[in-house]
């Protein structure tokens, strides 16, 4: 999990390292020109059949901090040239070689312009030219690369590559007019565990937003009003939930008026499947975590659990805690947004609600430093829809009594006659509350001997 920096000295004997000092940004002791050429020859020798899970951005820095821990317990302070940055990890210049394995630390700077160290560990370390050498490296745990990287909603740009279908969950909800766009879309996402729900008109679509969706989907073409009018719309009712605007139309005009709008993505027809689905993921699963989901939750609790009540009753809790959180989201109210997860947190885990505990976990660790609602709308909306996606188990039926094997033959025979081969059995003792069958005929063997 990213710390914020300490200004404090580091422990254990620190050094500078090499090409750290005499003025160079970074250690390589390269200007920005010469970086981006170094950049761009790596870029162009990227396999491109390779797909990532989490897509690496472009992030050119000529200086980043960073701290390599030696065996014996020492540290290397260094600056180093970053061109690269993903969920999981970034790639950067350094002078020298760097063993495999070899843990750092990493110092960037948050949106909010507070440094924040993260750790991770090199995996990759490949000599380019001269003394120069590529470098990447592991996060220790996925960051949130908006936290670090403004990116435009209009880029079409996200920061996940690949997208199991089967980790999206949740409810969509899907404003589109036209009933082809809506067919296309719900076959698009039928690999999904998504619920879509569809709303062919602005109006209908903010009374559905209204009850609580994951995400939105809308198009801005339609008979009465635009989808900019939805988004804006949406935002003054204090909806808060990621929306995804789709056209065809990109002209720079139109573009223009989508960025008037507080869309958090923009997607442009026709529609791609994967990008689709990599727009839906990049608000859904927050800081790369699939557990992070909008899905149905149950708790996980057993059935004997003497907790079981409480963690059932808990879910309208969690359905109330969603709202307060939108509306103190509406109202910009920092404060009070990260009580009300470290409540609802601190009790989740107990109760079996553990997707939702390290949701709260997430949220309350980014509202420490941000400054403004949209600093952490990601893991706000993640928060807020795994609590309105939690639900009480369903009741199971009572279980049948079970009957006794002659009783439940018949009844599951009734027209079952008896076979004429079975022998009695010798220790079966008779019912003593059996009545004599009245049309019974006797026995002429049994006669015979009483006479």
């Amino acid at each position: 999990m990213p710390e914020p920096a300490s200004h404090s000295p580091a422990r254990g004997g620190s050094k500078a390292g090499s090409g750290a000092g005499h003025g160079r940004p970074n250690s390589v002791g390269l200007n920005p020109m010469e970086l981006e050429s170094i950049f761009r020859l790596l870029d162009g020798g990227v396999d491109v059949s390779r797909r990532r899970e989490s897509a690496r951005m472009a992030f050119r820095k000529a200086s980043i901090g960073v701290e390599i821990m030696q065996p014996g317990g020492g540290q290397t302070q260094i600056n180093v040239a970053c061109r690269n940055l993903s969920q999981t990890g970034m790639g950067f210049l350094h002078s020298s070689y760097v063993h495999i394995g070899t843990p750092v630390v990493l110092t960037l700077t948050h949106q909010n312009q507070k440094p924040v160290r993260i750790r991770a560990t090199v995996v990759r370390c490949r000599h380019v030219l001269r003394h120069i050498h590529d470098v990447g490296v592991r996060f220790a745990q996925p960051i949130n690369v908006r936290d670090f990287i403004s990116m435009d909603p209009l880029s079409q740009a996200f920061t996940r590559e690949m997208v199991d279908p089967t980790h999206l969950k949740g409810t969509l909800l899907l404003v589109a007019e036209y009933e082809i766009e809506q067919a296309c879309v719900r076959t698009m996402l039928r690999e999904t565990s998504m619920d879509v729900v569809v709303a062919s008109s602005v109006a209908k679509g903010l009374e559905c937003a209204r009850k609580g969706v994951s995400i939105i989907v809308c198009d801005d073409a339609f008979e009465t009003g635009t989808g900019v009018d939805f988004v804006q719309d949406a935002r003054k009712a204090g909806l808060r939930c990621p929306i995804i605007l789709m056209s065809a139309d990109t002209s720079g005009a139109a573009l223009d008026r989508f960025r008037t709008a507080e869309a958090d993505a923009f997607l442009a027809k026709p529609l791609d499947q994967n990008l689709l689905m990599r727009a839906i993921a990049e608000f859904l699963l927050a800081a790369g975590d699939k557990a992070e989901t909008a899905g149905p939750l149950h708790t996980t609790l057993a059935s004997n659990s003497p907790l079981r009540a409480i963690a059932e009753s808990f879910v309208e809790d969690l359905n109330v805690a969603a709202k307060t959180i939108e509306t103190l989201s509406a109202a910009g109210d920092i404060a009070a947004i990260r009580r009300n997860c470290l409540r609802v947190g601190g009790s989740a885990m107990s109760l079996g609600y553990e997707p939702i505990a390290k949701l709260a976990g997430v949220l309350a660790k980014s509202l420490e430093s941000a400054k403004t609602i949209e600093q952490c709308i990601v893991p706000l909306n993640a928060f807020a829809a795994a609590c309105r996606s939690a639900r009480k188990p369903p009741v199971e039926p009572a279980p049948e009594p079970v009957a006794e094997a002659g009783a439940a033959a018949a009844a599951a025979d009734p027209h079952a006659k008896p076979d004429p081969h079975a022998k009695p059995d010798p220790h079966a003792k008779p019912d003593a509350h059996a009545k004599p069958d009245a049309h019974a005929k006797p026995d002429a063997g049994h006669v015979a001997k009483a006479a």
